[in-house]
């Protein structure tokens, strides 16, 4: 299936639209409503990771356990692979009246290079010298 090939092929997290726009290339008479479909229907049926991020849903087909770091600047999303926080989290949980199968970690912040971007555009700090003249 067109669809999931794509999705292995990309580290991306696209969203259903931009998944469209690549496999349309291959299959001309696919419809968006289809593509959205089959994402589901791969969800579903556990072979893709549906992640809800910034009111818009993205898809992972990479199924080993991981993490997303999502950039709140650019909105970038990436992988990190440290399978013992999600063992963690799964063990840690205590319910009795439940039983997870299964834990989606996302953790919120900057990315590299909108850090660097940030430290490349800070103004300097506004001092006054002993004459009362602001410098900076």
């Amino acid at each position: 299936m067109k669809i999931l090939e794509h999705l292995k092929s990309v580290k991306t997290h696209p969203t259903a639209e931009m998944v469209y726009n690549v496999v349309k290339k291959d299959i001309p008479s696919i419809t968006l409503a289809t593509v959205y479909r089959n994402l589901n229907c791969l969800s579903e049926d556990g072979k893709i990771v549906k992640l809800e991020i910034n009111g818009e849903f993205r898809f992972d087909a990479d199924m080993g356990k991981h993490q997303h770091c999502v950039c709140k600047k650019c909105g970038k999303i990436l992988d990190v692979f440290q399978k013992e926080i999600s063992e963690y989290a799964l063990k840690k949980i205590k319910s009795t009246d439940f039983v997870p199968s299964g834990v989606q970690v996302i953790f919120y912040g900057n990315c590299k290079h909108e850090n660097k971007r940030a430290k490349n555009n800070k103004r300097p700090e506004i001092v006054k010298d002993n004459s009362g003249v602001k410098k900076r």
